[in-house]
């Protein structure tokens, strides 16, 4: 197939929404972000990037993250992943990028997942034919493993494999259920999730029996989700949570991403549990937590940890969430 010209100044924006995972992803068969772990997520309405990509006259792209220059390694995986398209003779010529998150970067919030998805979905735009959703699923995959699913959006799953794309298990508006993040005070992560896994899948005694154990949640959580039921989906969702975090305790150099914050949090949710309250926690490579519970519970929740702040818990942030849908294309 061969590449058309690029239109200069033609614009294509998107918007995506990052996904926090029930079982998560955290290992890597080979290149390509091909995941050893199967995972299952839920894209929320909070978390949204939204990116512009434009054709220039120009003899190589131009990369703006939040308003700034891109540089280092944000900036070098982006031209790598836009020179993937090019040698795939999806696009040609260079374009402008121009990148904007309305939560937390490289936090541990999922970040790199709706970015790399609202990048594919403006690139797409620019390509020589239109693309089927699974081939962008797969492309996003390769920038950044999660951004899989949030191509698709709403409750996804990605399964283990060489090259998979993420398939949608049902869309935002049938799903009951939403999340509260905390977003807590925590220095900035010294070792990417990307390279914290192979860290992992090389130095840590637990990984193999993590990627066992994600596996057996995997199954265990489709079967709960088939009937929406939520306290043994949020059951399932912490043990995965904790058995991650174990095996990334377990690295060398160990991977301790939390802060006081995140067991405060923690240890709050536990009382608010016993005292009757429905919400369960996850949390990805990073301090912040994710609240599972029904919609109708969300205010309840973000109120409890809107308290805890109030007490000094170290809570910078707390945001409210309902499921969102796939990537798309907003101009």
């Amino acid at each position: 197939m061969a590449g058309k010209q690029a239109n200069h100044g033609k614009q294509v924006t998107a918007r995506a929404w990052a996904n926090i995972a029930l079982c998560k992803y955290w290992g890597k068969l080979g290149p390509d972000n091909a995941p050893a772990t199967p995972s299952l997520s839920l894209a929320l309405d909070g978390l949204a990037t939204t990116t512009s990509v434009t054709a220039i006259n120009r003899q190589q792209d131009v990369v703006l993250l939040d308003g700034q220059p891109a540089a280092g390694a944000a900036r070098r995986r982006v031209l790598e992943f836009v020179d993937r398209w090019r040698t795939y003779t999806l696009v040609s010529g260079h374009f402008r990028i121009e990148s904007h998150n309305d939560f937390p970067t490289a936090a541990g919030l999922a970040s790199s997942a709706s970015a790399y998805a609202a990048l594919t979905v403006a690139l797409a735009g620019h390509a020589v034919a239109e693309l089927p959703t699974g081939a962008l699923s797969r492309l996003a995959r390769m920038g950044s493993g999660s951004a899989a699913r949030s191509i698709t959006g709403g409750l996804s799953a990605l399964g283990a494999g060489r090259d998979p794309a993420a398939q949608l298990l049902a869309p935002a508006g049938e799903v009951p259920w939403g999340m509260v993040v905390a977003v807590v005070e925590a220095p900035a992560k010294e070792i990417s999730s990307r390279e914290g896994m192979e860290l992992s899948r090389r130095t840590s005694p637990f990984y193999r029996a993590w990627v066992l154990t994600d596996r057996y949640h995997y199954r265990e959580l489709a079967g709960a989700l088939k009937s929406w039921d939520l306290a043994k989906t949020g059951e399932l969702m912490e043990e995965n949570m904790l058995a991650m975090h174990a095996c990334m305790l377990t690295t060398q150099p160990a991977l301790i991403y939390w802060s006081p914050a995140t067991l405060a949090v923690l240890h709050a949710l536990r009382e608010w549990r016993r005292k009757g309250l429905n919400a369960w926690a996850t949390i990805d490579a990073g301090a912040h937590v994710a609240l599972l519970c029904d919609q109708r519970d969300l205010n309840k929740v973000a109120g409890k940890l809107k308290a805890l702040a109030e007490a000094g818990a170290g809570i910078r942030q707390v945001i409210p969430c309902r499921p969102a849908g796939g990537a798309m294309v907003i101009s």
